[in-house]
């Protein structure tokens, strides 16, 4: 998982947008399906970015916690009205909606703290199920 995101980081990362990509913890294995949710919610996260914010750093975060796996992707751009958005969603656009939707199945929450002027962060935390390794498990083969 995360070479998928330095690899995507990097990918994305043009001229006038730079994504970088840090690691918080130890994420260890996780199921496949969460692990393709993860990098598909990065993915529509920054074809937002790069739409709508007009911003010139982004960061992905993916930070591994004992009962979940939380993804952020932050950018500095324009920023927008959450609420007025959650509005004009319905009318166009399967970005945020689709994120949120993808989070909703696998039990997980999404927030977004955005503000005009003040850029956005988009924050998808992911429960561990049974059988989803945790920081714990994953340290004590070492």
């Amino acid at each position: 998982m995360p070479a998928a995101l330095a690899a995507l980081a990097e990918r994305a990362t043009t001229e006038t947008l730079t994504v970088r990509c840090h690691i918080e913890g130890t994420p260890g294995p996780l199921p496949q399906r969460v692990e393709a949710t993860l990098l598909r919610i990065a993915q529509g996260a920054l074809a937002n970015v790069r739409e709508h914010a007009a911003a010139t750093t982004a960061t992905i975060t993916l930070t591994s916690l004992d009962d979940q796996i939380v993804l952020d992707v932050a950018d500095d751009g324009r920023g927008f009205d959450p609420d007025a958005q959650a509005d004009s969603a319905r009318h166009r656009g399967y970005g945020l909606p689709a994120i949120r939707a993808r989070v909703r199945q696998l039990g997980g929450a999404c927030t977004i703290e955005s503000a005009p002027g003040d850029g956005t962060v988009l924050s998808a935390a992911i429960p561990r199920g049974p059988g989803t390794p945790t920081t714990a498990d994953t340290n004590a083969d070492r």
